[in-house]
């Protein structure tokens, strides 16, 4: 069984679907795993983390989804990358399914298994895939942080012996 994963648009997708530590796992139960030339470069990832941990690299991306049994992307595939999907393959990511309800009914229609994991429900069980919490967790820190960057005040109390600056009083919602 082959797990493969071809990099997003990095205009408007910085995350990856595949870690190094991901491959070393899947390689240890048996997978093989096929990744895209210069997956994830853009996170100062190189290809030779991934080879050392048993991933194949390739530049024909064409080759990746058309021999992959499960395909894992974050975001649903271009039409054409799509096209490209045998029946019986399996299709794994965020794919929002109500806003790409036609272009999921048309995977379905041609046998292809798609998972969107936002629905996975959250529960106990499911803690360890529920991918809501960590993406949320991430992306409330990151507004944090880019929010302080453009207030005008020191954010923690900073005590020196030149003085002391209060902290600022913010409130998160």
């Amino acid at each position: 069984m082959i797990i493969g994963s071809v990099s997003e648009n990095k205009d408007t997708e910085k995350r990856i679907s595949v870690t190094p530590d991901n491959v070393k796992k899947f390689v240890s139960i048996g997978f093989k795993v096929y990744l895209e030339k210069n997956y994830a470069d853009h996170l100062d990832i190189d290809d030779k983390q991934f080879l050392e941990n048993g991933a194949e690299i390739f530049s024909d991306k064409d080759k990746i989804i058309k021999e992959s049994d499960i395909l894992l992307q974050l975001n649903l595939p271009d039409e054409k990358d799509l096209e490209k999907l045998s029946p019986n393959k399996n299709l794994i990511g965020v794919f929002d399914p109500v806003s790409n309800k036609e272009r999921i009914s048309k995977l379905l229609e041609n046998n292809i298994n798609v998972f969107s994991l936002e629905l996975l429900p959250r529960i106990t069980r499911a803690q360890s895939m529920d991918i809501l919490s960590s993406q949320a967790n991430l992306a409330g820190y990151k507004a944090v942080i880019d929010a302080f960057s453009f207030f005008n005040k020191a954010i923690p109390m900073m005590m020196t012996a030149a003085g002391t600056i209060p902290a600022a009083k913010v409130l998160v919602v």
